[in-house]
């Protein structure tokens, strides 16, 4: 997106794929599910560097300060986030069970569900929602 104006200015870059509209801690809900779990670098294997990027916590921490939105309740997103994940993976690889795509990635997915929609189901017993 460009900045409304003359000379054309980068505003901000969009993915749309997973985006909502509506509240936008739906979208920092899912962002911070795909986040490493306690310091960056320590024991998580990504493709991303995340080398100097700040910890999850201190993420939801600049978020809140810069939006002024409270955060308090982001568990209730990530939980979101990871069944949204889980049934978007599912969609792919139950395609691949019945023989309708042909795609190595794919076949991998099954496991990475039933992952996904445990970490959802932990997350949900123990969070200090009720």
């Amino acid at each position: 997106m460009y900045r409304h104006g003359a000379p054309a200015r980068l505003a901000a870059i969009v993915d749309w794929e997973m985006a909502t509209i509506g509240d936008p801690l739906l979208d920092l809900g899912w962002v911070i599910n795909g986040w490493p779990d306690g310091e960056p670098g320590e024991g998580s294997v990504s493709y991303v560097d995340y080398t100097g990027m700040p910890t999850a916590g201190e993420l939801l921490s600049a978020y809140a300060a810069e939006s002024g939105r409270p955060v308090d309740e982001i568990d209730y997103y990530v939980i979101l986030a990871r069944f949204k994940l889980a049934i978007v993976l599912e969609g792919g690889y139950a395609r691949v069970v019945q023989g309708e795509a042909d795609n190595p990635k794919m076949e991998m997915f099954g496991d990475v569900v039933l992952h996904m929609a445990q970490k959802a189901a932990d997350l949900a017993a123990t969070t200090s929602l009720r």
